[in-house]
């Protein structure tokens, strides 16, 4: 059985140096413990290509491997948590790693260079919590990597560090930032080895000194730093003798940078004023002598020399819009300098494009995803978006897209809640309803409001529905968005085109509403500004009942209920709560489990409900004529399988079959066989055959695929190492690795409940899996069953 990996969304992580946007029109970035590669070209707009799992903690920096004369870098080298560099090279379609060991702490920066076009003589230099630089030298493309040298820094930290060369020469120059605030400029010395010798200092800066980078300019260089004192300095490094052309007048001390061949001066060219907080990158144009700079104040500022002034001056400025944002970590120009990226404290990227008819920049499709663990994931009933909810206090919804005649690219198209507390679990009623929990006792279901089916039909190129008719009939007097209310949690329905007069503070009004909601005709997925202030759905009802934290939840397919559970150390506590979708009345309160209810699951009929605990055991209740349901099944100490928490449990399409899967490492398949006698708490419930049993490993994720071969089921499996299998009649017949699949545990699995990829047309040879991990990731994976038919 092969696969094919449709799509991946996930953050950045939130550190300056770890994206870095390549010669190759590549992007890498880190994302937990991984790194992904970004082709923002692929497509319709743009798709993570691969994930590089070689790390077992958070990355903190990559870097691609660059040189004279390379037009398409190959290699990266990435920094993590767990004190060591990976080297990725790229041979043979895959990334090849290769680890380097020697920190004692967190690696926080790399960066590397080739010192020839042939990709011989690499030097790669890497900055740590332990307090040293470490410079790594290998000669040959094939050859390993040598600690060549270590700089240590006594008890300062390295804050930023950049590897350049000296105009006209193939001499080194490092320059690194320290935490008092200064700059440490180290030249090549190749006495004994290729070596680093400090030869300047240059000070000015007031705080840590956050970014650097190099920039040639006819036989001089310019050296860019930034800081948290919102300051940008300009340092002209030029040889020892020669005018400084248009700052020769200007009076600055100047340091002297002394090289085996040469002797440099270095003056403060000139000082940056602009931003109004923490700045924290700097990146140099390809082309023109243009310096891009990210800041904590939400902007990214182009400047430019302005000769006939004779200053620096600010060119353009793009940011972020709204309460809910909290600035920049870095920026970069692309390789053709025409678009320039940013990404965000919460891990977004924002990519802006050069309009030349326009003369201005313009936001592009990129990708995203959630910066914490995504805890639940599932399908529309049509299949044709994705919900997710996460740890990050938001629910995003994930669909396919196609710009004219390229290929299909998945995009976030809404974020319908922005909530204030980490969200835990989330039930979908309906094609445009939706049910989520958090860490609170409400439960708060959502509806989608006109724009968003607008919007959705547009960019998706899909049909109407009947749900959607609806929903667009009474477009007069529905929501056509919503928005945040101060100091509240709940999303507030907004009829008009826009609610700007509720979000200007006035005597009426002393308490103005945070989110400013503009009713927007898109024709494309929309930009994490549009997502952020445009895209919420309006909150219809809040349930009360639980005693504490809402856990779990589960919606009948036949759109009649609604199970719920929450955090439990009492049987009184961990009951199940069923509830009326039609008038979200209270129906029952289902009495089994003594502890916490971590999974529930309605049978595809809607005619029986499963739930599985932290007690070790599960519940089958059945419903009855009059829509009550009844405990049916559970088990004990003596009927019982499982010796650990049961974390997850999934439906065969038919009904006929359910599984459990739990921290033992086992995967119990059930059916009910009427008839049978009741000899037990099993009642008429029996297993089937002999457990799947993973050793070592733990199960906290399963789902069954719609019926495509008679009286076979396929089933997949998620593990805690975030590896995922998929078996049919109880057989391996595939194996998604933690490259693959995840590195962290697989939360939930769901399959698209129709055939054929979304977006495309039906397909009888192609099954999509969606999956969503601690790791912060959503994929969804193509399944080809063309062998298996």
């Amino acid at each position: 059985m092969k696969f094919h990996t449709s799509y991946i969304s996930s953050n950045c992580n939130q550190t300056p140096s770890v994206a870095d946007w390549g010669k190759n029109n590549l992007i890498s970035y880190g994302s937990c413990n991984a790194v992904f590669i970004y082709d923002p070209d692929y497509g319709s707009g743009g798709k993570v290509t691969h994930s590089l799992v070689g790390h077992h903690k958070r990355v903190n920096s990559t870097k691609w491997i660059s040189g004279p004369g390379i037009t398409s870098e190959t290699e990266l080298v990435s920094g993590s948590t767990d004190s060591t560099l990976i080297v990725w090279t790229f041979r043979e379609e895959q990334y090849v790693p290769y680890k380097l060991e020697g920190h004692q702490s967190n690696v926080n920066i790399a960066d590397g260079l080739y010192k020839n076009e042939n990709k011989k003589d690499a030097v790669i230099v890497s900055v740590s919590m332990d307090c040293t630089i470490k410079i790594w030298c290998r000669s040959d493309p094939q050859g390993k990597f040598q600690l060549q040298q270590t700089i240590e820094l006594g008890y300062s930290i390295c804050i930023a560090v950049k590897l350049t060369f000296l105009p006209n020469c193939n001499e080194l120059l490092l320059a690194c930032s320290l935490d008092n605030s200064k700059i440490n400029i180290y030249s090549e010395d190749n006495c004994d080895g290729l070596t680093f010798i400090k030869t300047a200092q240059l000070e000015g800066h007031e705080n840590w000194v956050r970014g650097l980078d190099f920039k040639q300019k006819d036989e001089d260089m310019v050296l860019a730093s930034c800081s948290q004192d919102a300051f940008i300095r300009l340092w002209r490094i030029t040889p020892k003798g020669r005018e400084i052309g248009d700052f020769a007048g200007m009076k600055t001390e100047k340091s002297i940078i002394q090289t085996r061949n040469e002797t440099y001066s270095v003056y403060l060219e000139s000082v940056l004023t602009g931003h109004e907080g923490w700045i924290y990158s700097v990146n140099w144009s390809h082309k023109d002598m243009q310096l891009l700079s990210a800041s904590i104040d939400k902007t990214m500022v182009l400047w430019e020399f302005n000769k006939e002034a004779g200053l620096w001056l600010e060119k353009i400025r793009v940011g972020e819009v709204g309460g809910n944002t909290l600035g920049f970590y870095g920026g970069l120009f692309s390789p053709d300098s025409e678009r320039i990226m940013a990404h965000s404290y919460h891990g977004a990227f924002h990519i802006w494009r050069y309009s030349d008819k326009a003369e201005s920049w313009t936001p592009c499709v990129t990708v995203g995803g959630h910066f914490s663990e995504v805890v639940d994931c599932a399908w529309e009933p049509n299949g044709e978006f994705l919900y997710t909810c996460s740890a990050d206090q938001t629910t995003r919804i994930h669909a396919p897209w196609r710009d004219k005649d390229k290929q299909i690219t998945w995009h976030e198209i809404a974020r319908p809640q922005v909530h204030g507390h980490d969200l835990s679990c989330l039930a979908v009623i309906s094609r445009y309803q939706f049910a989520s929990g958090a860490e609170e006792k409400v439960i708060r279901t959502f509806e989608a409001p006109s724009n968003f089916v607008e919007n959705f039909r547009r960019i998706c190129n899909v049909e109407c529905d009947v749900e959607e008719d609806v929903i667009l009939a009474k477009n007069q007097v529905a929501p056509k968005g919503a928005s945040v209310p101060s100091l509240g949690l709940s999303n507030k329905a907004v009829y008009g085109d826009d609610n700007i007069e509720d979000t200007i503070p006035m005597d009426k009004n002393p308490y103005p509403e945070e989110s400013h909601f503009v009713a927007t005709i898109m024709t494309e997925p929309p930009t994490e500004e549009t997502l952020l202030q445009n895209t919420l759905w309006p909150e219809t009802q809040k349930l009360y009942g639980h005693g504490y934290e809402v856990y779990s939840m589960a919606a009948s397919p036949d759109r009649k209920f609604l199970a719920s559970a929450c955090k439990s150390t009492k049987a009184e506590y961990s009951a199940v709560l069923l509830w009326d979708v039609s008038n979200w009345q209270l129906l029952q309160k289902l009495m089994s489990h003594t502890l916490t209810v971590v999974q529930l699951q309605f049978s595809p009929d809607s005619q029986s409900l499963l739930s599985v605990s932290r007690d070790r055991r599960w519940s089958l209740f059945a419903r009855d004529e009059h829509d009550k349901f009844e405990l049916t099944a559970t088990t004990d100490k003596s009927t019982a399988i499982h010796t650990r928490i049961i974390w997850t449990c999934a439906w065969s399409h038919d009904s006929k079959y359910f599984a459990t899967g739990s921290r033992d490492g086992k995967v119990v398949t059930w059916t009910r066989r009427v008839g049978k006698e009741k000899t037990s708490v099993l009642g008429e419930c029996e297993s089937v055959s002999d457990p799947l049993i993973f050793k070592n490993e733990s199960v906290t994720a399963l789902a069954f695929a719609p019926d495509f071969i008679a009286d076979k089921y396929l089933m997949a499996v998620g593990l805690e190492s975030g590896s995922i299998r998929l078996y049919l009649g109880g057989q391996e017949v595939l194996c998604l690795s933690n490259s693959d699949a995840h590195h962290l545990t697989v939360k939930r699995l769901g399959f698209r409940p129709v055939f054929g990829a979304s977006g495309c047309p039906v397909n009888k040879g192609i099954l999509q899996l969606a999956s969503c991990s601690s790791d912060t990731s959503v994929k969804i994976f193509d399944i080809y069953l063309d062998k298996l038919q």
